[in-house]
């Protein structure tokens, strides 16, 4: 099956496209200030309360097939590239490039801001202040100031202070009315307008009508209990001093001590944060430092919450290192390092099995995209798991021997393996019919048996489902915090690398997600052998302190990662990062030779989706009570 029959789903064949990521073909056809008089944008949004950009995808999607079918050219062209606007996605954790890409594949992918600089950018900005749906405002003047068009910057801020007042006051609708998420709907649009702000006004000013805007967001935040938008926003207010130091800690720290069993007690250590900074602006030092501990024992709370032991290692681990920073607690350290090696005595994490049926693999497509279509984002997080549980190595290992007793020519001479440049890069070991196949036979033969397989389940498993959740949710870093903050897996400090690699994961960037998260499994692999006792580290001759490599530690600690692990996952591990005449990924991307097509293969799909499965593995059993809820608090209804 080739390639491009395997991209050929990848997205709505009338969704406007470029063929070539790296070339300059536009995504649609210009648009005027002509033709846009010919449609009255007002009237087609004039009854739409909602504000998410979803809702405006679909008026619009609906009004190109209105216009298909009319044989009406000039509407059809404003309103495709009207969609093309409101299908960017804003990504407020990226300062230097807030806009994405609605999904990406090796050769295609959805418009860029830069795909309407020029006369188009300043067609935009002319229209935006006119248009009265405040999110479609937004959209047409962001991107006008995003290539270049600064006079359209304060537009886009009272766009967008309009977006987060009407999901404040609750006179927009809510995308999902049952997850009330107004508080965290009024984030990004305000973060956006900080970023704004920063490059067209003067320093230590802020544009009208954002400083009343953040107070009343403020005020909602907390009314609502709602502790991460609450942080989020409280850090602003700070920052500009908007509302008194003193004001803040006050009002956060009351909300932090009125904290419900129930609540999530990262949300609760988040708050009370807020109050260690404000109080500190406020110069209360001791009133800041008492608050610092409140928050470092939210940490340490998350023992109780979970029940493995490698799992309460990670969270003591994580509140040793907490106290170590803060410093002045001797006792508290000493009674952390107690805790620590006690849990170290032991590792246990459960792993679930996933079937994947090898039917026609469109049927497949079809199947999958529909079932994660009906799933909210924290249940489509999980059940992303299923497709990266690796196969059972003595079954696929029965397979191959069989293969080759049945086809026993092909295994007479050894398989040469060349890299892009002709250069041979590896030999594979020949078999006799006589003779009991290596380990590395096993492996050589194991990985080409899986190529077919990997194809059905990134084709028509990961895709298809990675597509129907972004048709639905907006998923960027925060939804992924609450999930690499509980899981054991991640050591302290890297949080944020792999919940970046996550986010492009589920973007489709997989050149970036290769880039963030392959490296770090070396890492994590030392870590969770620390966290159950073993020490993967070594000491040279001259004294000093290392860490061992992939391959050492794969070598070395096969037993011990497959006692912590499992066995079918540890030779995955092995077979796509380690192993040649494997694909190898970790040493090629370290060397710099991985070309752009080959972060989009099938190896390099399925190993970032491993590193996402290795994550998520620990938590499973407290998805339910601990990430599903955490989740649910990160996620906006309202994506703009």
């Amino acid at each position: 099956m080739s390639d491009e029959s395997m991209d050929s789903t990848d997205n709505n064949d009338d969704e406007p496209v470029a063929d070539d990521v790296t070339g300059e073909q536009p995504l649609y056809d210009p648009v005027s200030r002509e033709d846009f008089v010919t449609v009255d944008l007002d009237t087609l949004t004039a009854d739409l309360r909602r504000l998410d950009r979803h809702s405006l995808v679909d008026l619009f999607w609906g009004k190109i097939k209105d216009a298909k079918d009319a044989d009406d050219a000039v509407a059809e062209r404003v309103y495709r590239l009207v969609s093309s606007l409101i299908g960017l996605h804003l990504r407020v954790e990226a300062e230097g490039d807030p806009f994405g890409l609605q999904w990406q594949s090796k050769t295609r992918r959805t418009a860029l801001p830069h795909d309407f600089s020029g006369d188009q950018s300043e067609v935009l900005a002319d229209l935006a202040p006119t248009i009265g749906h405040p999110s479609l405002r937004a959209r047409f003047a962001d991107i006008a100031y995003e290539t270049g068009v600064r006079r359209a910057g304060r537009t886009a801020i009272e766009a967008y202070c309009e977006v987060a007042r009407r999901f404040a006051d609750g006179s927009a609708e809510l995308q999902f009315p049952e997850m009330e998420t107004r508080a965290m709907d009024c984030v990004k649009p305000l973060e956006r307008c900080f970023m704004i702000n920063a490059r067209i006004a003067k320093r230590g000013t802020l544009v009208e009508p954002l400083p009343e805007t953040v107070r009343v967001a403020f005020a909602h935040a907390l009314d609502a209990r709602a502790y991460f938008p609450l942080t989020q926003i409280g850090r602003r207010v700070l920052q500009a001093k908007l509302i008194p130091a003193d004001e803040v800690a006050t009002a956060a720290a009351d909300l932090a001590t009125s904290a419900l069993p129930d609540d999530y007690c990262l949300a609760v250590k988040e708050c009370w944060q807020l109050a260690a900074d404000a109080y500190d602006r406020a110069g209360d030092a001791e009133a800041s430092r008492e608050a610092k501990i409140k928050a470092i024992e939210q940490t340490f709370a998350m023992v109780d919450s979970v029940s493995q032991s490698s799992a309460k290692a990670h969270w003591v681990k994580e509140t040793l290192r907490e106290f170590r920073a803060l410093g002045g607690v001797p006792e508290r350290v000493t009674d952390m390092r107690r805790r620590l090696r006690e849990f170290q005595d032991m590792s246990l994490d459960e792993f679930g099995s996933f079937a994947v049926p090898l039917d026609g693999i469109n049927e497949l497509r079809v199947k999958t995209f529909d079932q994660f279509k009906a799933l909210s984002l924290s249940d489509a997080m999980r059940a992303m798991v299923g497709f990266s549980i690796p196969d059972d190595v003595e079954e696929l290992k029965t397979a191959v021997l069989k293969q080759s007793r049945e086809f026993p020519f092909s295994n007479m001479f050894g398989a040469s393996y060349a890299d892009h440049e002709g250069r041979e890069v590896a030999r594979g070991p020949s078999l006799d019919s006589r003779e009991e196949p290596t380990e590395a036979w096993y492996k050589e033969h194991g990985i080409r048996h899986l190529g077919i397989t990997r194809r059905y389940r990134v084709h028509g498993n990961i895709e298809p489902a990675r597509q129907a959740v972004l048709e639905r949710y907006s998923v960027n870093e925060q939804h992924l915090l609450p999930i690499v903050q509980l899981s054991s897996f991640i050591p302290a400090g890297h949080n944020h690398i792999f919940s970046i690699g996550f986010a492009r994961l589920w973007q489709g960037d997989y050149a970036t997600a290769t880039h963030l998260l392959i490296p770090q499994v070396e890492n994590s692999l030392r870590h969770i052998l620390q966290m159950a006792g073993r020490d993967a580290s070594k000491i040279e001759e001259d004294g000093i302190e290392g860490d061992r490599s992939l391959n050492v530690i794969l070598t070395v600690y096969r037993a011990d990662l497959e006692a912590i692990l499992d066995a079918n996952i540890v030779w995955q591990i092995d077979s796509l990062l380690n192993f040649r005449p494997g694909p190898a990924l970790r040493n090629e991307l370290a060397h710099g030779k991985l070309t752009w097509n080959e972060f989009y293969t099938d190896e390099a799909i399925t190993a970032c989706w491993m590193v996402y499965m290795l994550t998520l593995a620990p938590i499973l059993r407290y998805w339910d009570g601990h990430v599903a809820p955490a989740v649910e608090a990160m996620t906006s209804s309202g994506e703009i």
